[in-house]
């Protein structure tokens, strides 16, 4: 079984929390009554029956994976917290909403530390401490462990190795033939090369709108991956209201714009939410365990009727993907969320929703070698990698393929897989730091886009030696790195 190379790179994580952990451990509190307690390994404050805490914090605010949650108790032994998060841009501290807490002073003073002053109503006595946490952190709080720990190890895959995990859309439920489409234990690329994809797409199109056999078997299919130790991805090639189709439709555009003012006059939000609670119910009921989302991607295209010809534009995409978040967040604990545009945009951040929305930032690129040339490839990644490390997320290329059409593997085509993906991934330092490839399904009605028995010897030779290079990560890989555990400490 092959293993991930090791980077010898240091983690930016340990490197920025070991900073933040030492200039956290610099607080004055000024409140009535206050008196210092010493507890563990941190200043516990007592603050006797007062009307106002009022509290000085030193804070490296460097990392944008970073939270300070202030931590409140009566007694001592039962602690309440209230996150305080930054904001990169504009440059603020953000007390949790309805916290009581207020932020009435802060100033950098050098080196992205900065000095933060609050202001907290008290009406009991109350202890108080500041315990630095060090993230990454899902922008759902109250995700299960085993989602929190996926993050943690995506992050992990991403930046702190040399490798990346290949994927394939449904690559358990479909098979070009369709002869393994109802056994969980077979697929396509395990026939050339022994071993399944370490990433496993879905898609609740085929849950929601299928009948139930054809949903029950990809269910299946996404429950075997997980169990196995393979990460599991979703999108969600949406049915629009009107056109009944994920294809752009002026009508359900108009939906997506309803949606966003709250405009409930046609039943658009109504539906809207209802569709949002059939995919709960896959997750929370049907599924129970944590997934990779990305909902309405491939916005800066105008093929979906929630892409870039949505009245309002990029705003009105932005906030119809925070609402659907938002919606969501509180209603499940196995979802981590990820954006993912295409190549249209050159830029596509005014469609980004915002790092308090989003885990994973992805791309898709169709077309390397065909029609797109590997350096237009590699500058959209880089972009898409710089991207997620500037805002402190996953950098993920979650669809790719060469879809010249059927046959595939014939003449100058069967080193694909080598030429088009390892080769030019491996050798950029930037771009290695993509946590997974992910591509398109194979079946006789598309694709195919992964090696099969029936292929090229010349394409399966080159797959193989794709799936050999110590930089890919398949099903076995992706298993010993136990992804549901936490990280092993660094």
């Amino acid at each position: 079984m092959k293993g991930p190379t090791a980077s010898t790179k240091k983690s930016k994580f340990a490197h920025r929390n070991a900073m933040k952990s030492n200039l956290l451990s610099y607080v004055t509190f000024v409140a009535i009554a206050a008196l210092p307690i010493a507890y563990g390994d941190t200043t516990v404050v007592r603050i006797d029956q007062s009307t106002l805490l009022r509290a000085k914090h030193i804070i490296d605010a460097s990392d944008p994976e970073s939270r300070f949650p202030i931590c409140l108790s009566s007694d001592l032994s039962n602690w309440s917290t209230v996150d305080l998060s930054f904001r990169q841009s504009p440059g603020e501290f953000i007390p949790a909403a309805e916290s009581g807490i207020v932020v009435f002073s802060q100033n950098e003073i050098g080196n992205s530390i900065w000095e933060v002053e609050l202001e907290l109503p008290l009406s009991e006595t109350i202890f108080t401490k500041v315990e630095p946490q060090s993230g990454p952190f899902t922008v759902d709080p109250t995700v299960s462990a085993e989602t929190a720990n996926l993050l943690r190890n995506l992050h992990r895959i991403g930046w702190d190795t040399d490798g990346f995990m290949m994927g394939q859309e449904f690559p358990l439920s479909f098979t070009l033939d369709g002869s393994g489409d109802h056994d969980t234990s077979s697929s396509d690329v395990k026939d050339v090369v022994g071993d399944h994809p370490g990433v496993h797409g879905s898609d609740f199109h085929y849950m929601i709108d299928k009948d139930p056999a054809e949903s029950a078997r990809h269910k299946a299919a996404a429950r075997a991956a997980y169990e196995a130790g393979a990460i599991v991805t979703f999108d969600y090639h949406w049915r629009g209201r009107y056109g009944e189709s994920h294809s752009y439709d002026a009508r359900d555009a108009q939906l997506a714009a309803n949606v966003v003012n709250d405009d409930d006059s046609m039943g658009d939000v109504t539906w809207f939410y209802q569709h949002l609670d059939d995919v709960l119910d896959i997750i929370n009921n049907d599924l129970q365990f944590p997934i990779v989302f990305r909902p309405l991607h491939e916005m800066d295209g105008d093929w979906f009727w929630w892409g870039s010809r949505i009245p309002g534009g990029a705003e009105s995409y932005r906030v119809l993907y925070r609402k659907l978040v938002d919606y969501m967040k509180p209603r499940t604990e196995y979802v981590l969320f990820c954006w993912s545009p295409d190549v249209i945009a050159s830029d596509p951040e005014p469609y980004y929703p915002g790092d308090d929305h989003v885990d994973v930032v992805g791309r898709d690129i169709y077309r390397a070698r065909n029609t797109r040339s590997l350096s237009f490839m590699l500058g959209r990644l880089t972009q898409t990698v710089n991207f997620a490390q500037e805002h402190g997320k996953v950098a993920a290329f979650t669809e790719t393929g060469y879809n010249a059409g059927s046959p595939y593997y014939i003449g100058s085509d069967d080193d694909w897989w080598t030429t088009q993906i390892l080769d030019p991934i491996k050798g950029d330092s930037t771009v290695i730091n993509i946590a997974w490839v992910l591509t398109w399904i194979n079946t006789s009605w598309s694709g195919p886009y992964a090696p099969h028995s029936g292929a090229n010897q010349a394409a399966k030779d080159d797959f193989i030696q794709f799936y050999n290079d110590p930089a890919t990560l398949f099903q076995e890989d992706v298993a010993a790195m136990n992804v549901y555990d936490p990280p092993p400490s660094e």
